[in-house]
């Protein structure tokens, strides 16, 4: 069953330094680029409704509308996707997830005024820091002033859920500049939160300036600083349920858990990803280009055998299993024995070593923990032993 959408909007004003997702700069169709949007959302569309007919869906739990910035994209067009794919199929209920990202730049009265009508239940917005000096060296497409300007417009009118995302580590960033930023969480109706540490791509332009030596940087600063800022959501009543995210109870990302559970989704739009599991799992990747995609999706009926441009994997149960276990340790709750069991068939006590092998040396060692629930097990790592996440995958393969 597939309930579960992501629609993938790949423009930006311009790229930060130290972003390598795949997205285009607005500059590069300057009065062109709504004509283009409106046709990309054409397309969009078009193969949402591909997807549903094929996989003969009946309504959406979660739809996530990421980038790229889609915040980018002019507002009335915005509001054509959104009912477009409601209009499809139906939400199931009152309680779906609608999220979209957004740039504190680009956010504006009317703006929000239109994601409150067309049924937007949840916005994600890509703060990063608090702090002019940081945001001006990775280029980031925003300010303080901005950030606080659009705080301020959705505390006054935005009545969904909010996110926030930050990041620990940025060059320029001094513990007390990146501890102030937590200030926001007690003034605003923030319930999650994305804390990420940065990680330098190979190839993007911070990544230059790093090697090169223009721009000093620190890995071990970075994971201090995650570490602090991880204390301090703490302090301020989020709890750690991923790697990277926190929430106040209840407010967890319902989406970005179907990926962590290895459940079925779709993606739509340019470099989209979906994934739909089972014995015969599959994987696919749309084209990156964006004209080959829209060529493709508003040229013609497309009929399920038609070869559509992407790049396809098939996974084997073996690569399944290893991703469930993967995603699974990234949560907080850990991997559930029955849910194992139910899903591979074999004991995930054996699987893991909790009598005598790997789970067992990293319960003794205090990095892991054993949680009783109703007849079930659940393995997890503890706050110590997630930030050793990579070394115990590497064990388990």
């Amino acid at each position: 069953m597939v309930n579960s959408l992501y629609i993938h909007i790949p423009f930006c004003r311009k790229k930060c330094d130290y972003c390598d997702f795949f997205s285009i700069s607005t500059f590069c169709y300057k009065k062109d680029f709504d004509l283009l949007v409106e046709r990309y959302i054409d397309a969009v569309i078009k193969e949402t409704e591909f997807y549903v007919r094929k996989y003969e869906i009946q309504f959406w739990n979660t739809i996530y509308i990421g980038g790229g910035t889609p915040s980018q994209i002019p507002s009335k067009l915005l509001k054509k996707l959104v009912e477009s794919i409601v209009s499809l199929v139906p939400c199931k209920n009152d309680n779906a997830e609608i999220t979209i990202e957004m740039n504190p730049d680009d956010v504006t009265e009317e703006l929000i005024k239109v994601v409150n009508s067309c049924g937007v239940t949840r916005i994600s917005m890509g703060i990063q820091a608090v702090d002019d000096k940081v945001l001006r060296i990775v280029n980031r497409n925003c300010s303080v002033d901005s950030i606080y300007s659009a705080l301020k417009i959705l505390k006054r009118m935005w009545k969904g859920r909010l996110s926030v995302d930050f990041i620990a580590g940025l060059p320029n960033h001094t513990y007390k500049s990146f501890e102030n930023q937590f200030l926001i969480l007690d003034e605003y109706p923030i319930d999650h939160v994305s804390l990420y540490t940065l990680t330098v791509e190979s190839g993007t332009p911070l990544y230059k300036n790093i090697e090169s030596g223009k721009i000093k940087w620190s890995q071990e600063k970075a994971d201090k600083l995650w570490i602090k800022g991880r204390n301090l959501l703490k302090k301020y009543g989020y709890n750690q349920y991923e790697v990277s995210n926190f929430s106040k109870p209840g407010f967890e990302s319902r989406h970005n858990c179907i990926y962590w559970n290895l459940e079925n989704y779709i993606g739509v739009g340019a470099g989209a990803s979906s994934s739909i599991y089972g014995i015969n799992a599959i994987r696919w990747t749309n084209d990156l280009s964006i004209n080959t995609y829209m060529e493709f999706w508003l040229s013609k009926t497309i009929e399920n055998n038609c070869k559509i441009p992407a790049e396809i994997e098939y996974l084997d149960i073996k690569t399944q299993e290893f991703e469930y276990l993967m995603m699974g340790f990234r949560k907080m709750e850990g991997v559930s024995s029955l849910k194992y069991k139910q899903r591979f068939g074999v004991s995930l006590e054996d699987r893991l070593g909790v009598e005598k092998g790997l789970f067992y040396s990293w319960e003794q060692k205090k990095l892991a923990n054993k949680t009783y629930s109703s007849g079930d097990i659940s393995y997890s790592l503890n706050e110590r032993g997630i930030m050793l996440l990579n070394l115990f995958l590497e064990s388990l393969l």
